[in-house]
């Protein structure tokens, strides 16, 4: 196999944002940055004023403007006002839409990309059509004009991947962006900062997260590097997870979960995931399903639908979760449980009707397509939703 690392500089844990970014900032010899901010986070913390007071007039916009599953229209409208500010540095703080909406505008502005018509020339759809730019290694020959530093404030791993992910809102399907540079140019991981992000938040993200590993050793083409990070990175969750549920203050505990998600998302954009994530992409745009719920409620049922082709596999992951003596089903929906956590597609308020619909779109996904016990049909997939269902 061939691994490239991306252009991630550098991860920062266990810190202060406020302590952190201005030292960057100075590192980066930047002078104008511009804030992309989640909602929640604007509007819940102190925090927030406190960094903004800490980097004084760097700051030359702020915006909360991007929606969940970042939204297309959304995105145009904040690439507007970035491009306006004349900004050098992007700070994204929040989660993965405000992640993946800064890594388009990036890519945007990289670009000279102003509108819809020609974003979508670097589109990979969901069902695997392409934009005639789609999938261009060569867009960033050059240092790209404009990187982020990231902020996350859940634990879905976007900042460490050279994709992104927009929905189109007319159609409810999600658009594919990738580019080489698209990740975070440094991460900076505030354990503090997410004890503003709701529980169920924090916690299913993990999931999202969890997913990401489980998957990615599951694959089949992960190497020794990526196969260690992903079985150590399920040990810390299942660890961590239950501390945090225990008792919501213990930072410690969060910031070991962070850590989690720097293992897991090792093999982003190398290592192929497979039904899982892929019936969760179609979760997200037709029904709404936050990304860390559709891992909640699909991995039990696909890691059920694989075991009699992964045996080996499972055993190892069972074992990382200090349990071998029980499927990794079930150890899995055993720690749902303890998080409060959905377990199934009726918790999350998908439709049984939806259910046919959800498995023709799915099988069309490229990642579906990747499972590692393969898929080829829809009813095959209609069989894992309805072990979900259940």
């Amino acid at each position: 196999m061939e691994y490239r690392y991306t252009a991630l500089d550098q991860v920062h844990t266990n810190t202060s944002v406020t302590e952190v970014l201005p030292v960057l900032a100075e590192q980066f010899k930047t002078q104008r940055i511009f804030l992309v901010a989640s909602r929640s986070l604007a509007a819940a913390t102190h925090d927030f004023a406190d960094l903004c007071h800490e980097l004084g007039d760097k700051v030359v916009g702020l915006s909360t403007g991007i929606g969940a599953h970042t939204p297309r229209d959304d995105v145009l409208k904040v690439l507007k006002e970035v491009r306006a500010s004349e900004t050098d540095l992007l700070v994204s703080l929040g989660g993965g839409s405000v992640i993946d909406g800064c890594k388009t505008i990036q890519l945007a502005i990289d670009q000279d990309v102003s509108s819809s018509d020609a974003l979508l020339e670097y589109a990979q759809r969901a069902d695997g059509s392409r934009g005639n730019k789609a999938g261009n290694f060569k867009l960033f020959a050059e240092e790209p004009k404009i990187r982020q530093v990231a902020v996350p404030t859940t634990l879905s791993g976007a900042e460490f991947s050279n994709a992104a992910g927009v929905l189109d809102t007319n159609s409810q399907a999600k658009e594919g962006y990738r580019a080489p540079s698209l990740c975070a140019k440094a991460i900076i991981y505030d354990p503090a900062l997410t004890l503003h992000t709701p529980q169920w938040l924090f916690f299913s993200t993990a999931i999202r997260s969890l997913d990401h590993a489980v998957e990615g050793f599951c694959s089949g083409v992960s190497s020794a590097y990526h196969q260690g990070q992903f079985l150590h990175a399920i040990r810390l969750f299942n660890q961590a997870l239950p501390k945090v549920m225990q008792n919501p203050a213990d930072l410690e505990a969060r910031s070991l979960s962070q850590e989690a998600v720097w293992l897991a998302c090792c093999g982003l954009g190398t290592v192929s995931h497979g039904a899982s994530h892929g019936i969760g992409y179609i979760l997200g745009s037709l029904c709404g399903v936050p990304h860390g719920y559709t891992s909640c409620v699909m991995l039990p049922a696909v890691l059920s639908w694989n075991a009699d082709h992964q045996q080996e596999q499972q055993a190892a992951i069972a074992e990382a979760f200090g349990d071998n003596s029980q499927s990794v089903a079930t150890l899995l929906k055993q720690l749902l449980a303890k998080l409060q956590l959905p377990m199934n597609l009726r918790d999350v308020g998908v439709d049984a009707t939806q259910l046919d619909e959800i498995a023709e779109r799915a099988i069309q996904h490229p990642v579906v397509k990747r499972n590692p016990k393969p898929l080829k049909f829809a009813h095959q997939v209609r069989e894992i939703l309805e072990r979900a269902w259940e």
